[in-house]
């Protein structure tokens, strides 16, 4: 999800609130957090700041078939595949909950001043908040938060396999997911669904991208 400085979740700062983690190598360092979780805990999921949805293409019940992810940040380099089984669900005035319970595990494998660093790492819980979709004349465009998020509910799980084995962090609050990222190279996203990016729809296919010219996750949907 900027694109130098991050492993998995390399995008722009969307100015709205992220979990609480931050780092200066990896995905955990994806946007600036203006927001702690526990700020935004409790919110309701932005509907008084939602501006509603402009693309009608994007509203609907969505599943994830596909994760992917290729960065380079200089001293880090990695890709990472997998996630499938997030519940996406857009509503017509762009409110956005998004169900990681049945969603499976994320394989990342990175090099960082020459070492391999493999492992995965799995999301649980619920997210609630909105997005905005501009009109467009194509079935393309800005997928930019909205309002605040609660990220309250949403868990990760992180796994290594090389250089080391064993789970380093186990259904911890992702607003709560600090200091890992030196073990994983900062491979875990910590905005997942909900960071400004780009979307590309069809009527039954719905992709989550970087901005245009960035490196970082791509969601692949179908409509569910």
């Amino acid at each position: 999800m900027a694109g130098a400085a991050l492993g998995l979740a390399a995008c722009t700062s969307n100015g709205t609130a992220t979990p609480g983690a931050s780092s200066s190598a990896g995905a955990s360092g994806g946007p600036s957090t203006s927001a702690s979780a526990g700020a935004s805990t409790g919110a309701s999921a932005g509907a008084s700041a939602t501006p509603g949805v402009a693309n009608q293409c994007v509203v609907g019940k969505w599943r994830s078939t596909a994760v992917s992810m290729s960065f380079n940040a200089g001293v880090a380099q990695g890709q990472a595949s997998g996630g499938e089984g997030v519940l996406l669900d857009v509503s017509p005035n762009g409110q956005l909950v998004a169900d990681f319970g049945a969603a499976k595990p994320i394989i990342f494998s990175t090099t960082a001043a020459g070492t391999e660093i493999k492992g995965q790492f799995g999301y649980g819980g619920t997210l609630k908040g909105a997005v905005q979709v501009p009109a467009s004349a194509t079935p393309t465009g800005v997928w930019r938060p909205a309002g605040t998020s609660d990220w309250s509910a949403v868990t990760v799980t992180v796994e290594m396999i090389s250089p080391v084995q064993g789970k380093i962090v186990d259904r911890a609050k992702l607003g709560d997911y600090k200091g890992a990222g030196d073990q994983t190279a900062g491979s875990v996203d910590v905005q997942p669904i909900l960071r400004e990016g780009t979307y590309e729809c069809g009527s039954t296919t719905l992709k989550l991208g970087p901005p245009p010219g960035q490196n970082g996750v791509t969601w692949t949907m179908n409509r569910a």
